[in-house]
Parts: C-alpha cells; structure tokens; sequence
C-alpha cells in the first residue's frame, strides 16, 4: 500500500497540499489564510508539482491539454471517499485516471485527478471469479489467474490498460461469441459522487451496477471489481489471411463463412499500411488448444476464397496471444515516440444489417495517411447482439445477429502539435460518424470527436432520461467526469 510516510519520504513535505483556498479557488501547501479549508487526512497523497499535473493534463490522444489543479495518489479506498466528498463540498470537478489511454480528454479535468494504479491489488482468486483493484491491469490479472488454469473470458487487443479504464468503456475483445468485458463482471466497489462506498451488483444496487458498466464514469469511481473466471488452454494458433483494400468484399465474405460455422475461438479484420502507401486487410483468426488437440489447419479455413496453404500461422502460449500486442506497443515506444504522436481515432458501432456496406465505401477513401504508418491499425471486430447485455453500453438497434466494432486507430506523422493534421482527421471523424449515424451507428466512445450534448442524448437514445435519473441519484452535483461533455 502506498502510505503518507512513504511518500513524505520521497517527495518532501513541500510538495503536500495542506488545505484548498475557496476564494481563490487554488490549493494551498502552507498555512494561507484564516478561510483556508484544511483537506482530510489521507493514507496517501495530494500533489499540486507542475510535472505530475502537466503528465496527468493530457491523454493518449495528444489533442487535448487539461491542467488539473491537483492529483490524488490513494493510498486507500478511503481517500477517494474523503477526496470527493470535499470536491463535492467546493465544487471541484473530479476525473479518475487508469492508463490515460483515451483520447480527446474524456478523462482529463482542471480539477482533481484520481490516479487509480496504487490501487490494484489482486485480493482474492477463486473457483470462478477474481476480485481485483481498479487499477490493476489486465495482463496481471491473467497472470495471477494462469497458474490456476484460469482466465478472464475476454481481453482486449492491449492489455497494458486498467480494469476500471475498459470496465469505464466496453471492452471489445476479439472474441465474438461472448460480449465485451462488461458483460462478465459479478460485482463492483464504487465511491459515488456524494463520497459514499457501495458494493453493487445484479442483485444488489442494480441501478449503480448497470450505469457503472459502459457509462463512462458519470456516476461514480470503481474501486474493486469482481470478474469471471473460465478454464484457459494452453496454446493459441493464430491464422493471417491478406488481402488487398480493393477486395474488402472477399475478406468480408471468409469473415462470414467463419463466423457462420463458428468453430474458431475469434477471428476479426486488421487494416494496416506494411509497405507505408498502400492500406491491406488482414484476416486474423485465432484458436485456443492443448498440445494433445491441436487444430486441424485445413478443416478450419476450409471454403475460404483463398487456399488454406496461403495462410501465415503464428504459435504461441495462450498468455503470449493474450499480450501480443504488449510488444508492438513497446516497440512503437521506443522506436517512434508513440506516447507522443497525435491519435485522432475514430471508433464506431454498425448495425449488422449496413455495416458491410458503410465499410465497403469507406475503406476505398481511406489513404495511408489515415492512419500514419508505421503506428497506425485499424479493425473491425465483429460481436454477437444477443450477448452484449449492459444497458449503457451503446450498440445500433436492430435485429441482425451480429454488430460491428470499427476503428480507425490513426497516428500522426510525428511527435509533436501538428493543427492542420488534428483539424483534418477530426473534420474526417465528424464526416464518417455523421455517415454511420445516418444508418443507426453509436459511438464507441475512445475516440477523438466533438460531442454536444445533443449528440450525447442522441447517442443514448431511450436510455437518455434513464441516465439522467441516475446521475442526479448518484452525482447530484455533477462533480464526476466532465471531460465527455455528457452533462
């Protein structure tokens, strides 16, 4: 745990704050004047240096910039509670803060930042579940669960991210039979907006449960989350099938012919620009095995328009497969300062019944500097409607079978402000969620966009006045997360 002495230890007691001037609306790290409000005591730490505001005031994305006034390292479940409770006494905004991985400052505020990776302990392991800490992230968590033969069901394709983060958004695995994330946690811990700490499930505070689940943070800050277990295998065999932009089609249709007979553990569309100019989609397809059952190749890809010959197959552990992204993530680190690159993503929910086609055209428009090669990817996960059963997790209406991910994950150039390329990227954003929305598309809410709160209510839907009724239930002073405009 991180304690007060610990960090008295090695950052000095100057850089402490003592207590917060409500006139002047600034903390304050010596005695100030006779109407300053002292803070409470903490197990942990509230810090106002500029490099730990300046690191936590910007995103992902690199387009948005939000100095926070000050940032809470936890060192107990308690100070999150004691912490909001003040902010919501002096009106000060609150954000929490996993990995920074979204973009376009949806989880930045000018007021406090809770940083959540202090707490992410694994507290228990079960038969069939694991209880974890907020900000533990998803690779510990199948670390702590492998040598049980165990695993959480779904990952998404980075695991360096936080739990409370993606349990925040969705989750949108590269599975397509079991739901995202969301759809297997059994129960939270939450400090809402009035400070109180609640233990919520199905069963228990449904209410709480359901909007904590995809709502993006309005409602309260996860602290503890119980997720599902499932026996995991051993091996993984992964299946890359490429084809050229301008036979989109054709990958569509082997997606189809696999996902029709569903024999394989996942299998979705990467897009990328290998050679720098020209855009190629990538069938990837995955199945999960022991040694003693290992797939056959042939059966699997049978039917497909191309030969099961021309299939690039890559073998590995089921953990490496989990984390396979880990190192192109850190290679990118290191090698094109991708921390740093502007990350104007686009990122879409289609309606079965017209995704086909919105991809189809809108593929074709896209050029390599769509996405910035060599850091720049794209994919189209597919997800099956019936499984996807969290209210607030926005997916189109309709009746097709399945629903589709699309993402235009795109990378500046280089490091560095660059307006023309953000103003372009977010004008094309703007463009292509206006054309899905025209055929019933939501936002998948990590991306770079404008949003009003018209679009925010739009987005919602029927559930609109539902998420008011439970905001003001839960955040009466709409302290929690104003980084998405939603309120």
């Amino acid at each position: 745990m991180v304690t007060r002495r610990r960090f008295l230890g090695t950052l000095g007691a100057s850089a402490l704050i003592v207590g917060f001037d409500p006139v002047e609306r600034a903390w304050a790290t010596g005695p100030g004047s006779g109407g300053l409000q002292r803070i409470p005591h903490l197990d942990g730490v509230l810090l106002t240096d500029l490099a730990t505001r300046q690191a936590d005031g910007r995103d992902l994305g690199r387009i948005v910039k939000r100095l926070p006034r000050a940032v809470l390292r936890p060192g107990s479940v308690r100070d999150i509670q004691k912490m909001v409770r003040f902010c919501r006494e002096h009106r000060i905004p609150v954000s929490t803060r996993g990995q920074g991985h979204s973009t376009h400052g949806q989880g930045l505020t000018d007021g406090l930042i809770i940083e959540n990776r202090s707490l992410s302990a694994i507290h228990s392991i079960g038969p069939d579940s694991i209880t974890v800490g907020s900000g533990a992230l998803w690779r510990e968590a199948a670390d702590a669960a492998a040598p049980r033969g165990l695993t959480p069901p779904l990952f998404t394709t980075y695991v360096g991210l936080s739990v409370g983060g993606t349990l925040s958004v969705g989750g949108v695995p590269a599975q397509n039979n079991f739901g995202v994330q969301i759809d297997h946690v059994r129960e939270l811990e939450v400090v809402t907006g009035d400070g109180r700490l609640h233990r919520c499930s199905m069963d228990r505070e449904r209410d709480l449960f359901e909007v904590m689940l995809g709502g993006l943070g309005q409602c309260g800050v996860i602290t503890r989350a119980t997720l599902d277990l499932v026996p995991s295998r051993s091996l993984a065999r992964n299946y890359m099938i490429r084809y050229p932009v301008t036979e989109v089609a054709r990958a569509w249709d082997d997606l189809h012919i696999l996902l029709d007979r569903n024999e394989v553990d996942g299998s979705y569309l990467l897009m990328s620009v290998p050679d720098g100019t020209n855009i190629t989609c990538q069938l990837n397809v995955v199945v999960f095995h022991d040694a003693d059952t290992p797939p056959n190749d042939q059966r699997l890809l049978r039917d497909l328009s191309v030969s099961p010959a021309s299939a690039e197959i890559e073998n590995s552990t089921y953990l490496g497969w989990v984390k396979r992204y880990d190192p192109v993530i850190e290679l990118w680190q290191r090698q094109c300062a991708w921390d740093d690159l502007i990350k104007p993503w686009f990122d879409v929910m289609l309606p079965g019944e017209s995704a086909e086609a919105y991809v189809s055209e809108v593929m074709p428009s896209l050029t390599a500097r769509d996405y910035g090669p060599p850091t720049g990817i794209g994919f189209l996960f597919p997800q099956r409607r019936a499984k996807l059963t969290r209210p607030f997790f926005r997916v189109p209406p309709g009746d097709s079978e399945y629903v589709y991910l699309f993402d235009i994950l795109t990378s500046s150039p280089a490091p560095g402000p660059d307006a023309a390329f953000t103003a372009e990227m977010l004008e094309r954003n703007r463009r292509l969620h206006a054309k899905a929305r025209a055929i019933g598309g939501t936002r998948y809410p990590i991306g770079s966009q404008d949003f009003t709160r018209a679009d925010w209510r739009a987005q919602y839907g029927d559930r609109w006045a539902d998420l008011v009724r439970r905001k003001a239930k839960y955040d009466p002073d709409h302290i929690l997360t104003p980084g998405p405009g939603i309120f």
